[in-house]
């Protein structure tokens, strides 16, 4: 929990600081002498707690402060359906300013970022179990069977199921 005093601005500017927190997903409490208790909301919590989970394992992610949330979004929500605009909003950014940044820091768009992140998780679950392709492309958030056949294909110059046995035929 955080407190916040905001002197000699406007209630212009007032109301939109307020605006702004409650998008990034805080609760404020505003009392009677004008501070505002900023805290996250309880949902949001459990994210943060995630978000530790997973730092444990190696990042695919460069080491950008500026791109940090982003990161954390995608590397959140990488195995449902997301999006360039949604990931955009969870930031606070529009969805052009987000591509350009993106692409600048990294050489590589928003959505090569999720892409990149689901074909690393599918690779590591086809080296690690016995699930079928079609179950892990769904597993790391692809609906169309397909596209993930095509979209693993670029990345590793295989389909899943040949790159799976050269890959285990490598280890044994």
């Amino acid at each position: 929990m955080t407190n916040i005093l905001v002197n000699d601005v406007s209630t212009e500017s007032q109301n939109l600081l307020m605006k702004c927190l409650e998008t990034a997903g805080f609760e404020l409490t505003i009392t009677e002498n004008g501070l505002v208790i900023v805290h996250l909301k309880q949902e949001n919590l459990s994210t943060t707690t995630e978000r530790k989970k997973s730092n444990t394992q190696e990042s695919i992610f460069p080491s950008i402060p500026r791109l940090r949330e982003v990161f954390e979004f995608i590397e959140l929500n990488y195995h449902q359906s997301i999006s360039l605009k949604e990931v955009a909003q969870a930031v606070g950014y529009s969805s052009a300013y987000l591509t350009d940044l993106v692409r600048h820091l990294t050489g590589k768009t928003v959505n090569n970022w999720i892409i990149e992140r689901r074909i690393v998780q599918a690779s590591t679950l086809l080296l690690e179990t016995n699930e079928s392709v079609e179950q892990i492309a769904l597993k790391v958030g692809y609906q169309n069977i397909n596209h993930f056949y095509y979209q693993f294909r670029v990345f590793y110059k295989n389909t899943p199921r040949a790159w799976r046995e050269v890959q285990r035929c490598k280890v044994a």
